[in-house]
């Protein structure tokens, strides 16, 4: 019988099998179909831009239903995905994924509907409904960051035994998925003041919210917020490998730093408020470093990956 990742094998770590019967359960599946949705979303949007010829940039791009609408997707496509890694009770489950869910479209949705009104959806106090919108998104984004921490302790109190890979990639994907809300949050917190008094070349640029000369805040909030995507996804293929737990941990472990080094060092130059390559020459090592260590990682894996073992669902686990 197929096994899920929190089935543990003879070997002592677990397999991962999409196909089993115990592997997503009713709020696993609302999550997922909530990403489903906001995927699609996205790419229409998307559409919509081509068909159009509009701009990438500005507050009132549809850049923006699209970037949101594939974001918030993505993300809580694969929460559904990593979250029956977790130990939790079918009431916590429904409570926390399906609060996700419903928040992170609800979000989606004041921003295509405030774009498809016309109007910018951050920042926008011009009208008291305007006002109102801006106001209920923060609160929807605050129930989404108070679920990912709980999500993230929960993934070092509650985690199931399996590949210790990918427990890794799931722990330091979640705490830079978590960094991420935080520094959007910090986004907001320096935009308001500026769009309160009309400042709005400060909010409505084309970076949007910009730190100093020219420190685009939302690339570092953009890169941390989708290591939960790519750290999972080199350690799944490492367990595609011939390689030993020890050599699958390393490469996942590489990975991780790499990713880490990327977002420092992004963020140490959006809030120094420089932009471009504006980088000292230490940071300038540290990023190298940060992107031959996770795209290094990545090929390693890809490379070592058995496909055929991949797409038939057969890790090789039992591999020292």
């Amino acid at each position: 019988m197929a096994r899920n990742i929190s089935s543990p094998s003879p070997t002592g770590e677990a397999t991962l099998s999409p196909g089993s019967q115990r592997w997503l359960k009713a709020p696993h599946h609302f999550l997922l179909a909530c990403g489903i949705l906001l995927i699609a979303s996205g790419i229409f949007h998307g559409i919509v831009i081509l068909a159009t010829g509009g701009s990438f940039d500005g507050p009132l791009s549809w850049r923006k239903p699209m970037l949101f609408g594939l974001s918030f997707g993505i993300t809580a496509a694969t929460i559904a995905l990593i979250c029956p890694a977790l130990r939790l009770s079918k009431t916590v489950s429904w409570v926390l994924l399906g609060s996700l869910g419903l928040a992170s479209v609800a979000e989606t949705a004041l921003i295509t509907m405030q774009t498809w009104r016309g109007v910018p959806s951050h920042f926008n106090f011009t009208t008291t409904f305007d006002a109102m919108v801006f106001q209920a998104m923060g609160i929807i984004v605050a129930i989404v960051a108070t679920t990912l921490l709980i999500l993230t302790v929960l993934s070092f109190t509650n985690m199931r035994r399996g590949p210790s890979s990918i427990i890794l990639a799931i722990r330091v994907g979640m705490l830079l998925l978590l960094a991420g809300q935080v520094l959007g949050a910090l986004i907001i917190a320096h935009g308001v003041q500026p769009a309160v008094v009309g400042h709005d070349d400060a909010v409505f640029g084309p970076s949007g919210v910009v730190f100093g000369d020219a420190g685009i805040l939302k690339y570092p909030h953009g890169i941390a917020m989708h290591a939960i995507q790519v750290l999972p996804v080199i350690g799944l293929l490492g367990l595609f490998t011939q390689w030993s737990p020890t050599r699958r941990y390393a490469t996942v472990s590489a990975a991780s730093l790499g990713y880490v080094l990327i977002v420092l060092v992004s963020t140490l130059q959006a809030y120094s408020g420089r932009g471009g390559l504006s980088l000292s020459w230490f940071e300038v090592g540290l990023l190298v470093l940060g992107v031959l260590l996770l795209i290094g990682s990545g090929l390693l894996s890809l490379v070592a990956t058995d496909w055929r073992r991949l797409l038939t669902g057969q890790p090789m686990l039992q591999q020292r």
